[in-house]
């Protein structure tokens, strides 16, 4: 499976993340991986 361009990949696997937004007027997302499970959020500082 190719990953789009510019689209992150899981570090541990390499299968490309998921991502959703949990709070939109913050920027915070969660990005997770359906083959290993790993999921990390992300927030600007």
């Amino acid at each position: 499976m190719r990953t789009p361009e510019g689209f992150p990949t899981c570090p541990t696997c390499g299968d490309p993340l998921r991502f959703e937004v949990l709070d939109d007027e913050r920027f915070l997302v969660a990005w997770s991986c359906v083959n290993c499970g790993l999921i990390r959020t992300t927030e600007p500082s």
